[in-house]
């Protein structure tokens, strides 16, 4: 019995482990970029490429969906977990908050004296929380507005001592109170090198896509292509008006100037595309374990903020990494410009 139970629990726990899909084991599987990519008859290597990211993309999308239903279904109990630990840090009675709150919901869509009436009764519990919290009453507050610049000051100074007299009181409480404001401190400024670093990191990478986009000979042959493409256009056009059949001379004469000009445009930047892909996979690769540091110090920040332990699984700022890269592989053939285009103006290689 001991030993079917065991049995049991083992493939139950097998199955929970394998159901969580951490982003190494998709990086693994994505396909080489195909190395006639600038040829005209690359038609079936460009569907077995995309097919591939396909079925990879699919399952990246579905893991990322389970995790995010996963939140989501932890979502409810965690936001009343932060609630309470909210009221509890605040020093206000959970009584008085579940008052107001009722107040809300009773005074929506009220008018007249109904509705002064319920603001009289807001402005009632607001006064008892602000004592509560802050020893001050709402009287005390609209006093002070009506006071001049020396009064305030004077209200300011005896409530500061006021407020030290409490501290000195109680040192314990305000040491424990400054060493999780200082604990939380730190980690927020891990959490923002962290990230500063790895967008910084990210930045550069993405800034090697641009420069390929921006290379001034590619820049010069898409504008060589645009004209000629315009004088095809116009060529077609005056020959429609005189009812006549464009000359083959000319006609021959563009055509194979726009096919060399889309050749030259993707044996240029292609290959500066796929050292940019390259560098790019390496990265996310490379950034997987900084990316585990950062969502565990996330996730701290949060806990040290809301006082509630999330425990979410851990890949998840991986896999957007991965899926970012996965999007930038999609476009591995941008530079391919050959198409129907060059079939319709019927050039003959």
């Amino acid at each position: 019995m001991k030993k079917s139970l065991a049995i049991i629990l083992f493939l139950f726990f097998s199955t929970i482990t394998t159901a969580q899909v951490r982003p190494e084991a998709f990086i693994g599987k994505f396909p080489s970029v195909p190395a006639n990519i600038c040829s005209e008859d690359n038609t079936q290597a460009k569907d077995e490429f995309m097919a591939k990211l396909n079925e990879i993309g699919e399952s990246l999308q579905n893991e990322i969906d389970r995790r995010k239903e996963n939140n989501d279904a932890k979502s409810h109990d965690n936001k009343l977990k932060m609630m309470d630990n909210a009221i509890k840090q605040s020093g206000i009675s959970p009584d008085l908050i579940q008052k107001l709150m009722n107040l809300e919901k009773q005074s929506k869509g009220a008018t007249g004296d109904q509705k002064k009436a319920f603001e009289a009764q807001k402005r009632a519990i607001a006064d008892e929380m602000m004592q509560q919290k802050m020893n001050i009453s709402m009287g005390e507050v609209d006093n002070l507005k009506k006071t001049n610049v020396a009064g305030r000051k004077a209200w300011a100074t005896g409530y500061t001592t006021e407020m030290k007299a409490e501290a000195d009181a109680d040192p314990k409480r305000l040491q424990d109170q400054n060493a999780k404001n200082m604990q939380r401190f730190k980690l927020m400024n891990q959490q923002k090198n962290l990230r500063d670093s790895l967008d910084a990191q990210q930045n550069k990478y993405m800034n090697k896509f641009l420069d390929v986009d921006k290379d001034e000979n590619g820049v010069r042959l898409l504008e060589q292509i645009d004209r000629v493409r315009t004088k095809i256009y116009e060529l077609y056009t005056e020959a429609a008006k005189r009812e006549m059949s464009p000359d083959p001379k000319t006609l021959a004469a563009l055509k194979k100037e726009m096919v060399t000009a889309k050749r030259s445009y993707c044996a240029l930047l292609t290959p500066k595309y796929i050292d940019a892909l390259a560098s790019y996979k390496s990265f996310t690769q490379s950034s997987l374990d900084a990316l585990y540091r950062l969502e565990k110090l996330t996730n701290e920040v949060a806990e040290s903020q809301t006082g509630v332990k999330l425990n979410t699984e851990p890949g998840a700022f991986g896999l957007s990494q991965v899926s970012g890269y996965m999007q930038r592989l999609r476009t591995a053939y941008k530079y391919n410009l050959s198409g129907p285009e060059d079939l319709m103006i019927g050039y003959n290689k």
